[in-house]
């Protein structure tokens, strides 16, 4: 049985997919007329605590960079009017309009059971806000977040935070995939949270070894992602590339995405060695 949307996903915007030739999830990149080399971090954006870590090496490189960029700029102060603006599908279409009655209620009392909160009043939330009511019941432990540690380092150090993207240039994304696509899957994922979780769980085992194979093999047999590869990762690579590129020249800049961002034909690591970068992996110790 194919797994559903939400779990391919999942493991996209978390940045779990990559070709199963390529291992870690640390690398630096040098050559092509670059003074100093600079350095890309893969990172999971949600994981427990006591299986997170940042490594020595990492923490010293980071530290040596002018500015740490990220996919969005999580230091923004415009970030959360930015995410609230888009909570709401912008054509009032509700839930009620893709699933039945029956489907509805399971799903509203699921959410009630898992939440405390009532679907009711959020009818018209797009799917993937509806999903992030979900994803801190997929771990049962206390969490952290690589951006978060990334950033308190970066202020602590006086270095510039930005953004590969824009809030809304990230959102946008959802535009392209079909409503009804969006909220069958959240449907099917929120029905079986348990076996969410255990896949979930798996995910964070391999990136913790860095088994990046493993990663690529739970999600690359599933229709949908190949349906959508190109919106959610490949289009963006492409995109993060020129900029890459310009804030590198001023560098040095650790940019720190979800680690599904790095590998494949189409991912940063490959993109980058097109450009004519040496692109080496470091031993995260």
């Amino acid at each position: 049985m194919n797994k559903p949307f939400w779990f391919t996903l999942f493991c996209i915007l978390l940045g779990n997919t990559v070709m199963a030739q390529e291992q870690g999830v640390f690398w630096k990149i040098s050559g092509n007329g670059l003074s100093r080399p600079s350095y890309l971090f893969g990172t999971i954006h949600l994981i427990c605590e006591d299986e997170f870590r940042l490594g020595k090496q990492l923490e010293l490189k980071l530290k040596e960079s002018k500015t740490l960029i990220l996919e969005v700029d999580m230091d923004d102060p415009s970030l959360a009017l930015s995410m609230m603006a888009k909570m709401h599908n912008e054509g009032g279409e509700t839930i009620t309009d893709f699933l039945t009655e029956e489907e509805y209620e399971q799903t509203r009392s699921l959410l009630m059971e898992r939440t405390g909160m009532d679907i009711a009043m959020l009818k018209n939330m797009r799917p993937f806000m509806l999903m992030s009511l979900i994803y801190p019941n997929l771990l049962e432990c206390d969490t952290k977040s690589y951006e978060n540690e990334l950033m308190r380092i970066a202020k602590s150090n006086k270095m510039e935070i930005l953004g590969l993207e824009s809030v809304d240039d990230q959102l946008s994304i959802f535009d392209q995939i079909p409503l009804a696509d969006q909220y069958r899957s959240f449907y099917e994922y929120a029905g079986d949270l348990e076996k969410g979780r255990q896949e979930f769980k798996a995910l964070i085992r391999a990136y913790s070894r860095e088994e990046i194979g493993q990663l690529v093999q739970m999600v690359a047999d599933s229709p949908e992602y190949r349906d959508y590869q190109d919106i959610l990762l490949d289009n963006r690579n492409q995109n993060w590339i020129a900029p890459m590129g310009e804030l590198m020249k001023k560098g040095p800049v650790f940019f720190a995405v979800g680690a599904g961002h790095l590998g494949g034909e189409q991912g940063l690591i490959q993109l980058l060695k097109y450009e004519g970068y040496k692109v080496t992996r470091i031993e995260n110790e």
